[in-house]
């Protein structure tokens, strides 16, 4: 554990160069636009000048921006572990820990951004891209789906703002990465949080600020809320039969 923290301290230390660059080579194309956009200001008034050079800046970071979730969202699909359905359990001084790391890095670094353009085809076609399975039709207003590459949503779902999305855990000096599941029409409720292997069944949702545990499963057609979350009723069309009765994932 000694030797793993004196890593971790020297890889932080050397990883702000690596994100100085990574946040450096979008501004590139920024600054193109910006110096494209501002020389229509010649020959304008003052006001005119600053309208133009206002409109050029905020081009530009739109530029940037999306160039940032473009970049980050390549990297991590090369980068990312490969985990099994069944998930994947790695000290934490390992490759796999190292690379899972970084892709959380560089997810954060694109959260200012991405928090202006969720839900919209930026935000999804960035978390399709960082490894999210994405059904058609399904809304991430969530800036906060950490480990991208083990979230599987369906079709005509819709995770709430804050909702956070997380597939790994870290007990006893072992980092355990497990794919998330969301089902096709289910609802994930604001500020709500689902760890590592747990699912929501479709038609199923979980309520605001509920906290699914790990390996959960809320079966199909349930609604279930609280700290840890629980089952609190049915919805209409589900009746309550023994395979409805909720259930811990195998």
């Amino acid at each position: 554990m000694k030797a793993f923290t004196a890593v971790q301290h020297v890889l932080s230390a050397l990883f702000i160069f690596v994100m100085a660059a990574f946040w450096a080579a979008p501004i590139a194309p920024a600054l193109k636009v910006f110096d494209t956009v501002n020389a229509y200001g010649g020959g304008l008034s003052e006001w005119g000048a600053y309208l133009v050079t206002g409109m050029s800046a905020a081009l530009a970071f739109i530029t940037w921006g999306l160039c940032l979730l473009l970049l980050s969202g390549i990297v991590q699909m090369i980068i990312h572990p490969r985990v099994p359905p069944e998930g994947k359990v790695v000290p934490l001084f390992s490759g796999t820990t190292i690379r899972w790391a970084a892709c959380g890095v560089m997810h954060r670094a694109t959260k200012p951004f991405l928090a202006h353009v969720c839900p919209s085809i930026f935000a999804n076609t960035y978390y399709r891209l960082a490894g999210v399975k994405l059904g058609q039709d399904s809304n991430l207003t969530s800036q906060d789906i950490n480990d991208p590459f083990l979230v599987r949503v369906g079709s005509d779902t819709v995770v709430g703002g804050n909702a956070a999305i997380n597939g790994h855990i870290v007990e006893r000096g072992e980092l355990h990465l497990a794919p998330v599941t969301i089902g096709s029409r289910c609802v994930v409720g604001g500020g709500s949080i689902m760890m590592p292997g747990s699912t929501l069944s479709d038609d199923s949702v979980l309520a605001n600020r509920a906290v699914l545990p790990k390996h959960k499963t809320v079966p199909a057609g349930q609604v279930w809320a609280g700290v840890p979350a629980t089952f609190v009723k049915h919805i209409r069309g589900y009746g309550e039969t023994e395979a409805d009765a909720p259930t811990d994932a195998s």
